[in-house]
């Protein structure tokens, strides 16, 4: 049966003096309850269903205190605008406190939110404790949880940036991204968990999963998958590539390019210009190692069987590479620059104990001053191979002068014999 609302103003009016009173309306089996004008239904209760229906618009009051103009779900506050352009969606989400700009949605999302302006939230606990931080985005269960004054941050996706208080310009996309960030500045992080160690340091950039494991340390830059890893308190570190790694967990002012099982670089040119002005160099002088050094290198060959490739940590052979590798190994390379007294020339890396590494494009400047030396004695023989050709030649001329005045003499005494002979022979002659 349909009442309309004509009839329930009269009987409510009829039956209920003004004051205090309880006033119900039962709504009988498959019964609607209807307020409408001559033509149109405003509210609609359908009985069988317990659903309600606004037919045209509700109103809610803007918010202007604890009381006034909120939607409540159970004993919770659940929608309210309190604060010059803000609007509040969920469980607890926003406080009473003066606030500019603010939009949250999710379960008690800016639920300490004292000053802090032009913030957008969206998720469950998501700048839960902010009080005055400004200008930040978080979107995703937690993340931004503990940030209390810090400006400027943007956190997408599960706990990123849970942790931060302070730290501010901080850019965080994927699950657990820059989850432990508490003061660190300018930071970027882009992949599920990357930077996600990272606590004080700042100016850091990390792309991939797991990329730079990072807590203290600044001005780092990964990219790849757990790219940077091991990387804790080293600054100014460049890692490029999957699971390229720094040579220790502490070291500064180092750039690696690719992990362990890299063979090949590619580059339409063949060399890296490095910075080498006159005008930032002293004590400039002659490089007085050359071929000695050189000679005491030895070049190998060898198959590549490395620790890393066995659970055990010890290669058997069992994994050994079937293509040779023609190269040096750093123990003797770094036993021939300390006999040399070279060790400066940092042929070998030793920053980790267990993997020391090679620098052999280092011995470029040797290797040049090596040929020098060689060209300066394959000069000094040219010379001396010249001057015994001259003398050579000087005394083959004399022999064969020799030969001829020889010849010449031998001609003459064979002339004077017969002279001889012939005056012998006519003397006799004479005395017959």
């Amino acid at each position: 049966m349909k009442i309309t609302a004509i009839i329930i103003i009269m009987v409510i009016c009829a039956a209920y003096p003004a004051g205090a009173q309880n006033i119900t309306n039962i709504v009988g089996t498959g019964g609607t309850y209807i307020i409408k004008n001559a033509t149109t239904d405003f509210f609609t209760l359908t009985q069988s269903t317990g659903q309600i229906r606004i037919h045209r618009t509700l109103r809610l009051e803007n918010t202007t205190n604890s009381t006034t103009g909120i939607i409540y779900l159970g004993t919770d506050r659940f929608i309210h605008n309190y604060g010059f352009g803000c609007l509040y969606f969920g469980v607890n989400s926003g406080s009473f406190n003066s606030t500019l700009f603010n939009t949250t949605f999710g379960h008690s999302t800016l639920f300490a939110v004292s000053g802090g302006s032009s913030n957008s939230v969206l998720g469950y606990l998501a700048m839960a404790f902010n009080s005055a931080g400004s200008n930040n985005s978080a979107f995703g269960y937690a993340s931004l949880f503990f940030n209390s004054t810090g400006n400027h941050n943007s956190a997408f996706g599960h706990l990123s940036l849970v942790t931060n208080g302070d730290g501010a310009r901080n850019s965080a996309f994927g699950d657990s991204a820059l989850a432990l960030n508490t003061l660190g500045n300018n930071n970027s992080a882009f992949g599920y968990r990357s930077l996600g160690s990272n606590v004080t340091g700042t100016d850091n950039t990390a792309f991939g999963k797991y990329s730079l494991n990072n807590s203290k340390g600044s001005f780092n830059t990964s990219f790849g998958h757990i790219s940077g890893l091991d990387l804790t308190t080293g600054s100014n570190v460049t890692c490029i590539g999957y699971a390229s790694m720094p040579s220790t967990g502490t070291v500064s002012n180092q750039f690696t390019l690719g992990n362990n099982t890299i063979q090949m670089l590619r580059c339409n040119v063949t060399s890296i210009t490095s910075l080498s002005d006159a005008r930032d160099k002293k004590n400039i002088r002659d490089l007085n190692i050359g071929l000695d050094l050189i000679m005491k290198l030895k070049p190998r060959i060898y198959n590549w069987d490395k620790r890393e490739w066995y659970e055990t940590g010890i290669a058997d052979g069992t994994k050994m590479k079937d293509v040779p590798t023609a190269g040096f190994i750093a123990q003797e390379l770094d036993e021939a620059q300390i006999n040399a007294g070279a060790d400066w020339l940092n042929l070998v890396m030793k920053d980790n104990p267990e993997k020391w590494e090679a620098t052999p494009g280092n011995l470029l400047p040797v290797i040049i001053k090596a040929l020098q030396e060689v060209k300066i004695e394959n000069e000094r023989l040219k010379n001396e191979h010249s001057e015994l050709i001259a003398a050579n030649s000087y005394i083959e001329q004399q022999l064969t002068e020799m030969e001829q005045t020889q010849k010449k003499l031998a001609v003459e005494i064979q002339k004077d014999i017969k002279s001889l002979k012939n005056s012998r022979k006519n003397n006799t002659s004479g005395k017959e």
